[in-house]
């Protein structure tokens, strides 16, 4: 509860910075938006969005396809920051791990890169799933292990941690989710100026919380990292979307 106490303070900090620099987010929310507009959904459906940040999968989607949306995020200041996206939608303060079964169920479970930060990522898909009416559809992109590769490989070359979540293969994902998941793979990459903007784009969209246990650089070293980086910082990103049918 600690950790997630951190991560929702971290995001809540970013409210304001977020939609500045959440390229690779608006990139992975193009590419579930797609998916999602693909699958046969009813009219007006029952929609439950989890990890909203500012709104940017709900603005992209809801137009699209209307019905009735709850609208959720850990961090009370992101739930505040989406009600632009969707003043029509209801909004809460919820963990995406322990969904509120009361409040389903749903035709549509939908997050976009906020499952990277569930504890237990299995589990929780296990509990959403739970929310979903028959057929309904549970569709999240997380990102994958080969993600900010370049930033460990600048953390490598020196001989450091480099404190990055510990994001999981494509492989690995696929063995720990639900035989009939649908995987899709998104890549690309995001050009920042240098190691040092890469940085405060990090910071700018909230997701500043390392892995447990991980002790920060003195400056120095950090300094060493960074220029290890290059110019520009070149930063890769690889995004699964996992696609869940009810049965």
């Amino acid at each position: 509860m600690i950790r997630k106490a951190q991560v929702a303070a971290a995001f809540a900090a970013a409210a304001a910075t977020y939609d500045g620099a959440a390229e690779a987010q608006a990139r992975a929310a193009d590419g579930l938006t797609a998916l999602v507009r693909a699958r046969p959904l009813p009219p007006a459906p029952a929609v439950l969005e989890i990890g909203c940040g500012t709104g940017q999968l709900t603005r992209r989607l809801k137009p699209l396809l209307g019905g009735s949306w709850l609208v959720t995020d850990l961090s009370p200041a992101m739930v505040q920051a989406a009600r632009a996206a969707a003043p029509d939608a209801d909004f809460r303060v919820m963990d995406g791990e322990n969904p509120d079964r009361q409040s389903g169920p749903f035709d549509l479970i939908v997050s976009n890169l906020a499952a990277q930060w569930f504890t237990d990522l299995p589990a929780a898909v296990g509990r959403l799933s739970a929310c979903l009416k028959p057929g309904g559809i549970l569709a999240f992109s997380t990102l994958a292990r080969e993600s900010l590769r370049e930033w460990r490989a600048a953390h490598a070359g020196l001989g450091l941690a480099d404190g990055t979540l510990p994001l999981p293969t494509i492989e690995a994902l696929r063995a720990s989710l639900p035989p009939a998941t649908d995987l899709h793979s998104q890549h690309f990459t995001v050009r920042h100026a240098d190691g040092t903007a890469f940085l405060a784009a990090l910071r700018a969209i909230g997701a500043r919380v390392p892995a447990e246990g991980y002790r920060p650089l003195p400056p120095g070293t950090l300094r060493r990292v960074i220029k290890a980086m290059g110019v520009p910082a070149e930063v890769s990103y690889h995004v699964v979307h996992a696609i869940l049918a009810a049965e």
